[in-house]
């Protein structure tokens, strides 16, 4: 692979599931910095810091920097500091609140109701009360719009389908900041300055990683791990250019792209 090259990877489903490393994560990191290949790591996760996202694939054996790291919660940040830092109802998880409490709107109308993972921990209070912001005038930001992620568990429900019943009820399409937002893989492709045509995605959705990924000029390589059901494949235009069992074939496919 030429090193003009670039790599962006998805995290969960791909380097993980749920707490359980899948095999081969650090070897391929220490072999793409051995060649001098440049990457970095896209996820739609909300629900931890970078430092805490760090933390945890260092428990995994996987040993990253934390500007490595792009995950939605951080470009939401940036995002909104971009638009001049306005009054926000946050309906995001505890672990990133203070991230964003300069966002807070205290005794203010909100301008955004800002949308993220909160676990299990939502309510048709919570919901309400956002809806009724949004009949007032704020806007909509959801920090992604994923339909669901693998656990060990199963396949579990995520915030794509809260944000879509918001936007139903209120009439009001929201503004998405995660994958598959092109914004989100060329933030991350100019940290490493390559262009979209010398860069490939790595991830396990087909919708998000994939179609987003080629959305914006990049390759896309669909791994069989995570949240990956063959089915996908037969529902949707999305055709990823390679697919692979895991991270663990990626480098014997570099040199065909």
């Amino acid at each position: 692979m030429n090193q003009k090259r670039g790599i962006l990877f998805d995290l969960d489903g791909v380097f993980y599931v749920s707490n359980q490393a899948i095999d081969g994560g650090q070897k391929l990191i220490d072999s793409l910095r051995n060649k001098g290949i440049p990457f970095r790591f896209l996820t739609n996760t909300t629900t931890k810091t970078r430092r805490e996202i760090r933390e945890k694939l260092g428990s995994f054996g996987l040993l990253i920097d934390e500007k490595e790291i792009f995950s939605a919660a951080y470009i939401g940040i940036n995002y909104l500091r971009s638009i001049g830092s306005p009054p926000c109802h946050l309906l995001i998880h505890d672990n990133i609140y203070s991230d964003y409490s300069e966002f807070d709107i205290h005794d203010r109308k909100p301008e955004f109701v800002v949308i993220g993972d909160r676990g299990h921990k939502w309510n048709y209070d919570d919901l309400n009360k956002a809806f009724r912001y949004l009949m007032e005038g704020a806007g909509l930001i959801a920090l992604h719009k994923g339909r669901y992620f693998q656990t060990l568990q199963g396949l579990e429900i995520d915030i794509g389908a809260i944000i879509t019943g918001l936007e139903y009820s209120s009439g009001q399409a929201a503004i998405s900041l995660g994958k598959p937002n092109p914004h989100f893989f060329q933030t991350a492709l100019e940290d490493i300055s390559i262009r979209s045509k010398k860069a490939i995605m790595v991830g396990d959705d087909l919708i998000n990683d994939i179609g987003g990924a080629q959305r914006t000029g990049m390759k896309g390589v669909l791994v069989r791990t995570g949240k990956f059901r063959k089915s996908d494949l037969s529902y949707s235009d999305v055709k990823p250019d390679f697919i692979i069992e895991s991270i663990n074939e990626l480098e014997d496919i570099l040199s065909l792209i």
